[in-house]
């Protein structure tokens, strides 16, 4: 309906390696209740003013459970109806990354990890037993698992008019120092532990506040930079992509296409600062998104 008012929020299916010694081998899911609506549903909040759908749903998940977690696969959006509107609810597979004890808090006042099988009772909205079953499907095939690589075009840099250096020591700007320091929380939020970039100024400086925050090398591949050939983008590609933390790559608008080639799949048109996640398994791209 035009006109309608809109309310956006973001949640996980936070999983975990089962602790029951009957079941070394499966997966538990997160569980809150929430007192005030007396139900049993997922993580989810909304969005504040500014923050991205992953930083929504890696905060209010933190803020409901005390749990940090990374983001992986992304689940299907959810839509309903409320008293001031629609409400749209992204989602994505979470991974904890750590298991504090739980502390009830205002919005929620117990936790439970259960086992898939065991969830579709407990959950109180059919939206949410889609959305389990959707999590099972991805489970069965092992696309709760994925890896995550993200692909970044360099932030906006000075024009090559415009400077008098050597084009690889080409700064950003301003504004592409802004969107530097906000990739921060994003990458963060896909757990990205791993940082490659092209040599070039405007490449490593679109990517050095987020291996700064989180006290790790940025690592320097010269099969990154813009001047560079097809086969040396691919060996790096393959590196990678064997890399079991997620990783971010920093490169130039000419060398993507050789990039997402060597990915097998079409070409992202991206501007400065832009990137594209890219949740893969064994070689296979099983889902992206826009950054």
């Amino acid at each position: 309906m035009s006109g309608e008012r809109v309310t956006t929020a973001a949640g996980g299916i936070v999983w975990r390696k089962a602790q029951t010694p009957t079941s070394p081998s499966g997966i538990q899911l997160l569980l809150i209740h929430r007192p005030s609506y007396d139900d049993w549903t997922f993580p989810k909040g909304k969005s504040d003013r500014g923050e991205t759908l992953q930083q929504t749903a890696v905060r209010e998940i933190a803020e409901e459970t005390g749990l940090r977690v990374r983001l992986g696969h992304p689940l299907s959006r959810v839509d309903y109806d409320v008293a001031s509107g629609r409400k749209h609810v992204s989602y994505w597979i979470a991974r904890a990354t750590d298991l504090p004890e739980f502390v009830p808090n205002n919005e929620v006042d117990q936790v439970r990890w259960v086992r898939p099988r065991d969830a579709a009772a407990m959950l109180s909205y059919d939206h949410d037993r889609a959305l389990l079953d959707e999590f099972c499907d991805l489970r069965d095939r092992e696309a709760h698992r994925t890896r995550t690589l993200i692909v970044l075009r360099h932030a906006k840099a000075r024009s090559r008019d415009r400077f008098d250096g050597d084009d690889i020591d080409r700064p950003l700007t301003s504004a592409g120092a802004a969107r530097a320091d906000r990739l921060v929380r994003l990458l963060d939020a896909y757990g990205i532990g791993r940082v490659v970039s092209s040599p070039a100024i405007r490449c490593t400086h679109t990517v050095e506040p987020y291996a700064h925050s989180i006290s790790t090398f940025l690592e320097i591949d010269d099969r990154l930079g813009e001047d560079t050939r097809r086969g040396l983008v691919r060996r790096s590609i393959e590196a990678i992509l064997d890399r079991k933390k997620p990783v971010v790559l920093c490169s130039h608008r000419p060398t993507l296409p050789w990039i997402f080639d060597a990915l097998g799949i079409e070409p992202v048109g991206l501007k400065p600062g832009e990137g594209v996640v890219l949740h893969h398994r064994k070689g296979k791209i099983l889902a992206t998104e826009h950054l």
